[in-house]
Formats: structure tokens, sequence, C-alpha cells
């Protein structure tokens, strides 16, 4: 898939610095000295800091990569059974039977880490659809709205960097 790579425009990068309040512990990056690059493809939006992709915009929200270390080791996170593995790297949502663990704190609509059960390697960032008290009581449905997993198109374009 050919996509195009450019710096940020200013009014670019000052928009997108309001947008990422949300990631700013994590990113700590200074917006005068920081190399901030977009990749567009099929109308999709891959964000690089200093040549790293560490966010993408997914239905007018950005999301943090896989490969964003910072925001991986620091988030809250939802540990699967090894069964559910292969449907979530097929982007299936995390259902409530599948969870084996949570760790952390966090409020619906969050952005949580998926891991998987035996090496605890993430293998997807997903939106909480309840806070963290509610789904640890929850014993059926989808409660992980899985946005970004291993080998999903965003996933295969950050390779690449």
């Amino acid at each position: 898939m050919s996509h195009h790579r450019r710096m940020f425009r200013k009014s670019e990068a000052k928009l997108l610095t309001e947008e990422i309040a949300d990631f700013r512990d994590a990113l700590e990056f200074n917006e005068r000295e920081t190399r901030m690059e977009i990749v567009e493809t099929g109308g999709m939006e891959l964000f690089l800091f200093d040549g790293k992709p560490l966010l993408f915009k997914s239905e007018n929200r950005l999301v943090p990569t896989l490969f964003f270390e910072r925001f991986v080791a620091s988030a809250p996170r939802i540990t699967v059974d090894m069964g559910a593995i292969p449907h979530v790297c097929n982007g299936a949502d995390v259902m409530a039977p599948g969870v084996r663990a949570i760790t952390g704190g966090f409020s619906n609509g969050e952005f949580v880490v998926v891991q998987d059960e035996k090496y605890r390697k993430p293998i997807a960032v997903g939106k909480a659809l309840f806070d963290s008290e509610v789904m640890s009581k929850t014993t059926r449905g989808a409660v992980i709205k899985t946005v970004h997993y291993v080998g999903d198109e965003m996933y295969n374009l950050s390779k690449t960097f």
C-alpha cells in the first residue's frame, strides 16, 4: 500500500498538541524540538514523533499504537486467556469470559492494553466499555472494543518505521 509521508505544518502541530492532552505524560515531547511527521495512507493518518509511530487517527480520535512503548508500559491492562488471542488478533472485541485479570483502574471509554495470559505480551489496544470496577463483575458480553491489534493495517504500516 502506498503512503505519503510529510512534516507537520505549524497549524497541524498546534491542533495535534491540543488533541494529545490524554497522552502528554507518556509522550514527553517538545513542540519545537521534536520532529513531527504524518503518514497518510488509505484515509488513515499515522503520527510519527522523531520517527517513531506513536499515534494514529481512527474515527476522529487519536489512538496509541502498540509501538508507543511508554503508553503500553503505563496503561491499564486486560489479560485475556489464550483462547481469546486468535479472535482479538483478528479484530474481535474482548468478551468478559476471556478476561483473566484487570490491572490498573480506568473509566468507561479510556484506552487499555490487552495482553496474553501466558507471555504477558501486548496484543491490542482497546476502548473500555465499562469502568474497571464494573468490568471486574461483568460475566457476559463485550467489555473492550478492540481498536488496534497485532497484524492490523496500522500495525503493519507502523512496523515499517
